[in-house]
């Protein structure tokens, strides 16, 4: 055991001479790098100052390429270009925007008025809605029509003008809420939430141009026209019996729609083409 106690290491564990040596504790090498990398970076921020106060001092960057010459010598030939890809852009909407819907939303409402009529005359009791209670007349969508009074073209074509700035149709109204079948809206604020956008272009009406607008649910036809120079806007709401007829003798052009607006006075009126 006083052996083993006594024995010494054949490993020499202790802290060698050379540790506290400069050179080990320091690495120069990496210093210097860093030193030069540090440089560059300052010599790249003068040179970039440099050329911030070139621009400053000159009168502009544009004017300085305008003098060396015209910057492109295709520009003309870049200049067609863009305008054929515009006009062919222009052609593409407008196909898109006249092109016949290939299912007639218009004949499915009318066969499902069809067969709800006939669903209400050979029923013995009320028929039932979809939530399980009485179908009312207005759930049947134009069952209600049979024996309705129908209105006049010249009352469905009055409308009230607003002065109202912005484009919307939220104001409009028409005289004829008492007489026109339930299925056309009154206005705007009665139209479901699925109506769409047909028209927005600038329309001459008279002697003024005017910004025609047409939104529609399906049934009824809300028009739009904001006049720039006056900021006022005329709005008129087709109902669904001349909207049908606009739309039949147009061939479903909206544009050709529009051709047949007309101001009178304050008021804005269409064209029916009706006796």
């Amino acid at each position: 055991m006083k052996r083993l106690n006594s024995m010494k290491p054949q490993v020499d564990t202790s802290e060698p001479g050379v540790v506290h040596l400069d050179h080990l504790r320091n690495n120069l090498k990496r210093e210097q790098l860093l030193e030069e990398r540090y440089f560059e970076i300052d010599r790249e921020n003068k040179i970039l100052l440099q050329k911030m106060s070139d621009i400053m001092r000159t009168s502009s960057y544009t004017n300085e390429r305008s003098k060396s010459g015209p910057p492109s010598l295709n520009r003309d030939l870049r200049k067609m270009e863009l305008m054929r890809i515009t006009q062919e852009n222009q052609k593409i909407l407008s196909r898109i925007q006249k092109a016949q819907p290939i299912y007639n939303h218009v004949e499915w409402e009318d066969s499902y008025r069809r067969s709800a009529t006939y669903l209400k005359n050979k029923c013995e009791y009320p028929p039932m809605g979809r939530d399980g209670g009485k179908m009312s007349s207005r759930g049947l969508i134009g069952a209600s029509l049979v024996g309705t009074k129908p209105s006049t073209a010249g009352d469905d074509m009055r409308a009230t003008a607003s002065s109202a700035r912005s484009g919307g149709f939220g104001s409009a109204r028409s005289d004829i809420d008492a007489g026109k079948p339930r299925s056309a809206p009154g206005g705007m604020d009665d139209m479901p939430s699925g109506r769409r956008h047909v028209l927005k272009s600038g329309k001459n009406i008279g002697s003024r141009h005017y910004l025609v607008e047409m939104v529609t649910d399906g049934r009824a036809l809300a028009i739009s026209a904001y006049d720039g120079d006056t900021q006022r806007t005329l709005e008129l709401v087709v109902s669904e019996t001349n909207h049908r007829r606009l739309y039949r003798d147009a061939n479903g052009d909206y544009d050709l729609i529009a051709q047949r607006l007309r101001v009178e006075g304050n008021d804005l009126t269409i064209d029916t083409g009706s006796p």
